[in-house]
């Protein structure tokens, strides 16, 4: 990463990196893509408008040979280390298969200085009108987050004329980091819109910071509750040193291989 983008991603909550994927892979994923959420809804027809979205979690195992590589990709792995640490921990993987839009809101809130991420890759074209991203900047700051929020609700505008909003239009290939505490919406009601997620937490000890170790361990807890083990044997024993460094942490902590 540069200087820029580290500044970029610090002060704004976000990082949108341009055609990181090749079209040749984008392809390769948008087909095994495909393909795995079909065998995971066991062959049914896709979710339509005004229905519950397909949202599989973890994802990567219907197809390792396709998934697995994001994985390894220091592209990815490189952008996590430096704003996360080293050290930092891989969770869950995610499949989605959108049926509207949804309205603006935020994800994990870990403490002040402290935060949870994701990358987001979108694999249509997607603009401001259809269901691209949106983002307000700056609100992984609680100040200003907590002043948004107020305003949602209270400034009677509509979810599009939100000030602040900030449309990611998007290309397949293009490849969203984004903190899990910015405010984001996907607004219009295009069904059918296909995104893959890798979601990473940074890293702490109780000796180092409490406040943040036992957030982070109730946040480990929540995410084991609500979609279960987070990586397979087969990902484990398949694992690249680096790889195997992002999950050993969750492992140790008890989480992570059970659930």
């Amino acid at each position: 990463m540069t200087e820029e983008q580290i500044r970029h991603f610090q002060t704004l909550g976000f990082l949108q990196c341009k055609q990181l994927m090749s079209p040749e892979e984008m392809t390769t994923l948008s087909d095994a893509f495909d393909v795995a959420m079909s065998d995971a809804r066991g062959d049914a027809e896709a979710p339509g408008p005004g229905e519950k979205r397909q949202q599989i979690i973890p994802f990567f195992d219907f197809d390792p040979e396709a998934f697995y590589p994001l994985l390894d990709d220091e592209r990815f792995l490189d952008v996590f280390a430096t704003l996360l640490g080293e050290d930092f921990i891989f969770t869950l993987s995610e499949g989605i298969i959108h049926t509207g839009g949804s309205r603006w809101h935020h994800d994990a809130l870990a403490p002040d200085g402290f935060f949870s991420m994701r990358a987001a890759l979108y694999l249509d074209t997607l603009g401001a009108e259809d269901g691209c991203l949106n983002v307000v900047p700056g609100t992984h700051f609680p100040a200003f987050g907590g002043a948004v929020k107020e305003a949602i609700d209270g400034l009677g505008v509509e979810p599009e004329d939100l000030p602040g909003r900030f449309p990611l239009c998007n290309e397949p290939g293009d490849v969203i980091f984004m903190n899990h505490k910015v405010y984001h919406s996907a607004l219009g009601d295009r069904p059918g819109r296909r995104a893959i997620h890798i979601n990473c937490v940074q890293n702490t000890t109780e000796e180092k910071d409490q406040t943040h170790y036992d957030w982070l361990m109730r946040f480990l807890a929540g995410e084991t509750k609500g979609w279960g083990r987070f990586y397979s044997d087969r990902l484990i024993a398949t694992a690249s040193p680096r790889r195997m460094r992002m999950m050993e942490r969750a492992i140790k902590l008890g989480f992570g291989n059970s659930g």
